[in-house]
């Protein structure tokens, strides 16, 4: 399946691939609105998604040339917007059959990941396959430290298993996290990957005895430092 980006910041095709990618998506960007016109049948896109604020006329025709042949269960169209996007704008892209309007951030893995989950509303999700998580080995560090949120005592393991979206923790002791609920967000966990510290928020999807975590979000870069060292043991990354 292939994601098009019509936009002019160029560091947004790697922030999609370093998320989209490892769920099975083919990114292009095209950062001149006429050359992605021109490509656009050929491309075939599954998923359209235009800045809106760097092209603030191209944008309805780039809209009408894939609404005149597919509709919005066969192609999905996500319009990125400021504050300046305003009601009548708002009318015109529901008129021409714009999916989503989305805000401009996408920044953080929670920006992609709701991305993801509103692209699924529209699109049947592709199967996540495991080639393209991290399985550390022995020699690999990749500790994970953080406390309790309701006792705050401290809790020490390592991943198991890494995506860009959020791996598998198991405890150095499996009492540790005993009564930790689904939804639970844990604070300030500092994870050891490579080199890199990295400090970041994450939300407990499933615990078995290991914990499933999606990161939220991370402090500084270090969402980019954690893909830098994956594309170390990954190569779809």
């Amino acid at each position: 399946m292939i994601i098009l980006i019509v936009a002019d910041d160029k560091a947004l095709k790697t922030r999609f691939t370093s998320f989209f990618n490892s769920l099975g998506y083919t990114i292009i960007q095209y950062t001149h609105p006429l050359k992605a016109l021109d490509n656009l049948e050929e491309i075939n896109p599954d998923v359209l998604v235009c800045s809106t604020s760097d092209y603030p006329r191209h944008w309805k025709l780039i809209v009408k040339q894939i609404r005149d042949t597919r509709d919005k269960e066969d192609a999905v169209v996500i319009l990125t917007v400021n504050d300046a996007f305003n009601s009548e704008e708002a009318d015109k892209a529901a008129f021409l059959g714009v999916n989503l309007l989305y805000p401009e951030r996408l920044e953080t893995v929670d920006d992609f990941r709701d991305l993801d989950n509103r692209i699924n509303r529209y699109k049947t999700p592709l199967d996540r396959s495991r080639a393209f998580s991290w399985i550390p080995g022995d020699g690999d560090r990749v500790s994970f430290l953080f406390r309790h949120p309701h006792d705050f005592r401290m809790i020490s393991g390592r991943f198991t298993e890494l995506t860009p979206a959020g791996g598998d923790f198991r405890p150095d002791d499996p009492g540790d996290i005993m009564g930790l609920d689904i939804g639970t967000v844990i604070e300030g966990g500092s994870m050891r990957a490579g080199q890199s510290l990295l400090s970041l928020r994450a939300r407990i999807i499933r615990n078995s005895g290991i914990l499933s975590l999606a990161f939220i979000d991370f402090a500084e870069d270090g969402f980019q430092s954690l893909l830098d060292e994956m594309s170390l043991h990954v190569a779809i990354i």
